[in-house]
């Protein structure tokens, strides 16, 4: 298969967390009375994001606030909760809150220098932007397509399809990149995308049915230049 673009995921694909969610919210929260450790907040965040049900898109800062409350109703909570959440909030607006996997700026170079158009596909809110300036990589990307912007939410299709226009490239020559099996990989298969499932950790070993790659630097050795 020849490919004349690449499709990536955002969040734990081309960035992740500095630290765990529980270490980021654990060092803000002592500022606000917390003495639980980050490694009981970030098994509580793990039970309360899997539980919160889809994102809002009419409202996701609302979102992660009912989450994040839920969080600390169940370890113990916060003094002047609206407060610790808006400066959480705001840790992940920018490189104070994330950090680029160490594999992503050469291969978005070596994809640019190629030729090969490239798309974001998230259901990251609208700090992505701030995000992507702040690690200095919005420059790269062609388009970008969000579920607060497009009206859907991976997994489902239409937020492909919206991808697919937005990049201006037919489905088969689109190669799609994310971390998760079913909202990334299976999802983008299905709207007619071929697709690579980053697996750093070996998590998902038991998806035999999904290609696989441990590092960001495989791509490149997927993609043929057209």
């Amino acid at each position: 298969m020849k490919f004349s673009a690449v499709l990536f995921d955002a969040a734990e694909t081309l960035f992740t967390t500095r630290g765990s969610v529980g270490e980021i919210y654990g060092g803000i929260a002592r500022r606000y009375g917390s003495q639980v450790a980050p490694e009981i907040i970030q098994a509580a965040f793990i039970r309360q994001f899997r539980g919160a049900g889809p994102l809002s898109l009419e409202d996701q800062k609302r979102w992660w606030k009912d989450v994040v409350f839920r969080v600390f109703s169940e370890v113990g909570m916060v003094e002047n909760f609206d407060a610790f959440f808006d400066e959480v909030y705001e840790r992940f607006r920018d490189a104070q809150g994330w950090i680029l996997f160490p594999e992503t700026l050469n291969v978005l170079n070596e994809l640019k220098r190629r030729g090969f158009k490239l798309g974001i596909i998230s259901n990251f809110d609208n700090r992505i932007y701030s995000v992507m300036d702040s690690l200095g990589i919005r420059q790269f990307f062609d388009a970008i397509t969000l579920s607060s912007e497009s009206g859907y939410c991976k997994p489902e299709r239409e937020i492909f399809q919206a991808a697919v226009r937005a990049l201006g490239v037919p489905e088969a020559r689109i190669l799609l990149v994310g971390d998760s099996p079913h909202d990334d990989v299976e999802a983008g298969m299905r709207a007619g995308l071929s697709a690579l499932l980053i697996d750093r950790d070996g998590r998902h070993t038991g998806k035999a049915h999904l290609r696989r790659i441990a590092s960001l630097t495989d791509v490149l050795s997927v993609v043929t230049r057209v």
